[in-house]
């Protein structure tokens, strides 16, 4: 085989050779190539801006470490949707801040609580109280005079029996129609009494209901106020 033969044989080989070493070397420089998942900026492999936060494999393996703390910034978690794993190392999460409008709502609440409670209490509290209104005041007056009169009533009635009706009954006819007579005004004083009672009672009721509307009015302005005015100082 002559020296011609053998250069025309070896010219194939070689370019088949240039080429195998072309190809590989473009499919190294495709490979060495990164893209971050989340902002999908590519970058040589080389560089140390990416990372590999979690288990995730293929595309979705790398990301730059700036890009993964931001998107846990704006979730609230540390953790991969699709691995269900943690992102690591040290990536946090912001403290929650809670709204100002809900605090001064639940502070709201908490003085109308306390408040009710107070009027509540009153509700209780004794009828002959120095805390009355004039219309209970004006009504007092007349239980000291009514019983005034009753015991002025039941000593003329005694002094009647005993004096003028003694002579034609007994003792015991004196005693029974003593009673009787007592029993006619005392009992009439009691009703009287009584209805005078539960009057003064459904008034202080009523003045009561009255308090509570108006200081839960006064308190649902005073939150309005409140809000309208941290909307504005937010805004």
């Amino acid at each position: 085989m002559t020296a011609i033969e053998l250069e025309a044989r070896d010219e194939p080989m070689e370019q088949q050779d240039g080429l195998s070493s072309s190809s590989s070397s473009y499919a190294s420089s495709f490979y060495a190539m990164r893209q971050c998942r989340i902002c999908h900026e590519e970058e040589d492999e080389s560089s140390a801006a990416m990372e590999s936060p979690c288990a995730c494999s293929g595309s979705l393996k790398y990301a730059h470490r700036g890009c993964v703390q931001r998107w846990c910034d704006e979730k609230g978690s540390t953790l991969c949707e699709i691995c269900l794993q943690g992102f690591e190392p040290g990536y946090t999460v912001p403290p929650k801040k809670a709204p100002a409008v809900e605090m001064l709502v639940t502070v709201s609440e908490d003085e109308d609580e306390e408040e009710l409670d107070g009027h509540q209490g009153m509700h209780y509290a004794p009828s002959d109280g120095p805390m009355d209104g004039p219309d209970t005041a004006g009504c007092s007056w007349c239980r000291p005079l009514a019983i005034t009169f009753t015991i002025i009533l039941l000593v003329w009635h005694f002094i009647a029996v005993v004096t003028i009706e003694a002579a034609e009954h007994c003792a015991f006819s004196l005693l029974t129609m003593y009673l009787l007579r007592a029993a006619g005004i005392l009992l009439p004083l009691y009703a009287v009494m009584r209805v005078i009672r539960m009057i003064q009672h459904g008034r202080r009721q009523y003045r009561l209901h009255q308090l509570l509307e108006e200081q839960r009015r006064r308190n649902a302005s005073r939150r309005n106020q409140e809000q309208q005015q941290l909307v504005v100082s937010i805004q």
